[in-house]
């Protein structure tokens, strides 16, 4: 077995659940067959019988807000690789969404944040493939630093977020519902 670290590739992994071709639990060729009650075609082992019912990956982030500024970082990975997001990630098995925000936000940044409230959950109808979980945060003790994923990291008042540079929808959504609370007061 070959232990040396790899890289997701993005690009295989968008392609799951959609080509998967075995059953997870016996091995055996997927078929796509209609399932009662729901009236949808899914996939399903031909052997025996589990449904592979699909759904969205969970991703949680923060919003750490700092005197009105949201802190952003320049993505230092694929995908969106150069463009500006907050720090975030998928939610692990075993992991609430709200304890991912805070791990990714410190793997991310170097940040223990205070989580505060949530702020919504969003996703991309273009592609459904992840909702995104996203928590308003207080920055802790660490000023923000630079990682793999990071490659450059810094706070933006509302009216300076480089909206054209944003990586991702979710990103603009939850972005557009933090500047409309600074715009209300409620930050």
């Amino acid at each position: 077995m070959d232990d040396k670290p790899i890289e997701a590739n993005h690009k295989v992994q968008h392609r799951y659940p959609r080509d998967i071709r075995y059953c997870p639990l016996c091995g055996a060729g997927m078929n796509e067959r209609l399932i009662i009650p729901d009236h949808k075609r899914v996939k399903t082992c031909s052997a025996c019988g589990f449904v592979y019912f699909q759904g969205p990956k969970l991703v949680a982030g923060c919003l750490v807000e700092s005197e009105s500024r949201v802190l952003l970082l320049r993505r230092g990975i694929e995908p969106s690789l150069g463009l500006w997001t907050f720090p975030g990630g998928y939610v692990d098995l075993g992991e609430t969404p709200s304890d991912a925000a805070l791990r990714e936000t410190a793997e991310e940044v170097g940040m223990n944040v205070r989580l505060g409230a949530l702020l919504g959950i969003y996703a991309d109808p273009a592609h459904p493939i992840a909702a995104v979980a996203v928590y308003l945060a207080e920055p802790g003790a660490e000023p923000p630093a630079l990682s793999l994923e990071a490659t450059e990291v810094r706070y933006f008042a509302a009216e300076e977020i480089p909206w054209p540079e944003l990586a991702f929808r979710t990103t603009r959504d939850a972005l557009s519902d933090w500047t409309a609370r600074i715009k209300d007061g409620r930050s």
